[in-house]
């Protein structure tokens, strides 16, 4: 017998692996901003956080700086960036699966609603999902549980002790404790199990089967 009705998840990190496009195109941004970067795993803060925040967190720019650094990084995104990206095993037979048993599906993320539906249009599984939840190209403040908010409202959820959030950082974590939900830690993603676990996930995911047997068992 299922757990939930409905199942929301963080895009990159916990359905794609899009690390290597979000860092091929911060490096391109810096690089035409006039900064190098050659540290490939200093870039793996970028997946996860809005853009916007983590160029100023990284490297001391200015909001307006920032803003020029996100437009940089968007010109080689939506040509290169987006096809650089690939379903983690077992996504979509999760997919399947959990539509198959009554189970709404969406996505809570702080990349722009364009960008995940182009990518999950590529990756063959748009049709899979009930709800997206991203943000626009001009929205800055994209806080992680507000989205929620928004993807929960999306798929009819009313009482939050039917939905579960899944995600690879603590980020998704915080979210669905500020929500109200229960969570689940994709611990194959970009996050740690340290960092989950700190967070406050209900749940540790080592692949899409354990979330199934999570949601479904």
């Amino acid at each position: 017998m299922k757990k939930y009705n409905a199942a929301i998840f963080d895009f990159d990190g916990t359905v794609a692996d899009s690390g290597e496009g979000i860092i091929n195109c911060v490096i391109y941004a810096l690089k035409k901003f006039g900064i190098e970067e050659s540290d490939r795993e200093k870039l793996r803060y970028f997946i996860g956080p809005p853009l916007y925040d983590s160029f100023c967190d990284i490297y001391g720019v200015t909001r307006e700086e920032s803003d020029t650094l996100v437009e940089y990084y968007r010109e080689r995104y939506r040509t290169l960036g987006c096809e650089e990206a690939e379903l983690y095993p077992g996504i979509a037979e999760l997919l399947t699966s959990l539509r198959e048993n009554g189970v709404k599906t969406g996505i809570c993320s702080s990349k722009p609603q364009q960008f995940i539906e182009k990518i999950a249009d590529r990756l063959g599984v748009l049709g899979k999902f009930d709800f997206i939840s991203g943000i626009s190209m001009d929205y800055k403040e994209a806080g992680k549980d507000a989205l929620l908010r928004i993807a929960l409202d999306g798929l009819g959820i009313t009482d939050r002790s039917e939905a579960v959030m899944i995600g690879d950082r603590h980020f998704d974590i915080d979210a669905a404790k500020k929500v109200g939900v229960a969570s689940i830690g994709a611990v194959y993603g970009f996050g740690t199990r340290e960092e989950l676990a700190a967070a406050g996930a209900d749940m540790l995911a080592d692949s899409a089967e354990d979330i199934r047997r999570f949601i479904l068992e």
